[in-house]
């Protein structure tokens, strides 16, 4: 097959021939694709794997661009899509055509290039994110590390909200060992109407967990793919209703649930959960970079268990240490929101299901309640575009 010779002036304005080329370079990709076991594609049709070719236009840099149908593909496979069709347009020496996914109900003939989307995959990929019906702000609660007491920190901030007066969800998509319940002080089932999971409520929060969905005592023995698609269930499949915020608890870790929820959710902003130890702020690092590859703004960093003051003597020990702390702070050019003490106290209410972000007359709960206020804060100066909002916050 003759290579195609593109000049700048063909970029600019693609002529019939050129994007008709283009066209059936990408239709042959996409059988190569279909090859390939974990993209998704059946070879068993050539005709309907070339019919995933919705059309070439120019984007808005200039470049050749290529809309390829993605519905019913995940994250990894529209990755390993992508990928083969770069690789043979490479080989074409067409190495300047751009790839953008989209479902082919949203596409309509000799439509234009789509509006560049807002977010991207670290390898380039163009996200479609899907907002939750009702839902205003969204707010992820990460640590990249486990047993930093992430899980308590985010129940405390979803009742801090509600208590200031915001309509608030928290979703606790820590599959394997679900903890909001316990600390909420909700147990039961979610009941379903309409075909949709209707949380449950503690404190004036709606919570949605797998806690309510398994039994106690049972593991979910689940592998990665099960576990996005569940999580992608809870958004979607829930009747949320009208909320201000809805807080995201998320696993350790920067897995198949970060994945999962940073592709389709129109994520407002995250927070990072860290003990001031050296094994804790590794991967922390971690969770702020993953944020910052998928475009998440990152408010700041909660130091939980910063220090322990003794009952007896009042002396104050640093258990975990304090010295690399102020180090990962300035390196990674964020904030702290709040020092959270080590306190018997919390841990007490907590497993009670009683957020000692409530309780007026424990000390522990004025760092919590900063929490709420600088999120509820966040919220109202980056959604500042909705009034009715704003009135709300």
């Amino acid at each position: 097959m003759d290579r195609i010779e593109m000049t700048h002036n063909d970029q600019q304005q693609l002529s019939p021939q050129i994007a008709e080329s283009i066209r059936r370079e990408a239709m042959a990709g996409l059988v190569m694709a279909a090859q390939l076991p974990e993209s998704g594609l059946s070879d068993a049709d050539h005709a309907q794997t070339r019919a995933r070719v919705l059309g070439v236009s120019s984007a808005s840099d200039g470049r050749p661009q290529v809309r390829v149908d993605s519905t019913g593909l995940s994250l990894d496979q529209k990755l390993v899509v992508e990928r083969t069709l770069l690789r043979h347009f490479g080989n074409q020496e067409l190495s300047d055509v751009a790839i953008y996914f989209q479902r082919s109900s949203s596409a309509r003939a000799g439509e234009s290039a789509p509006a560049p989307v807002k977010k991207k995959h670290p390898l380039g990929l163009n996200l479609e994110t899907k907002p939750i019906a009702g839902v205003k702000a969204i707010i992820a609660v990460a640590s990249g590390k486990g047993g930093v007491g992430k899980s308590t920190v985010s129940t405390n901030l979803a009742a801090g909200l509600a208590r200031v007066g915001l309509k608030t969800g928290l979703m606790d998509c820590d599959v394997y060992g679900p903890s909001s319940p316990l600390m909420l002080g909700v147990s039961g089932s979610m009941p379903v109407e309409k075909s949709k999971l209707v949380p449950l409520e503690g404190h004036g929060v709606k919570v949605v967990s797998f806690g309510f969905l398994t039994d106690v005592k049972s593991p979910v023995i689940w592998r990665g793919p099960m576990v996005a698609k569940a999580i992608e269930q809870l958004c979607y499949d829930v009747a949320w209703g009208e909320l201000d915020v809805l807080v995201l608890d998320l696993p350790p870790g920067t897995g198949d649930v970060q994945m999962t929820l940073a592709e389709k959710l129109p994520l407002t902003g995250s927070v990072i959960v860290t003990t001031p130890q050296d094994v804790a702020l590794i991967d922390a690092h971690k969770a702020v970079s993953m944020f910052e590859k998928m475009n998440v703004p990152v408010l700041g960093v909660v130091e939980n268990m910063s220090h322990y003051t003794c009952t007896a003597c009042g002396h104050e020990e640093h258990i975990f240490g304090s010295e690399s702390f102020a180090g990962f702070l300035t390196s990674r050019k964020l904030g702290l929101i709040t020092s959270i003490p080590l306190s018997r106290n919390i841990r007490e209410l907590s497993d009670q299901g009683q957020p000692v972000v409530l309780d007026d007359t424990s000390k522990s709960s004025h760092p919590y309640r900063q929490l709420a206020d600088f999120v509820k804060t966040a919220i109202s100066q980056t959604l500042r575009v909705d009034t009715n909002l704003e009135k709300q916050l």
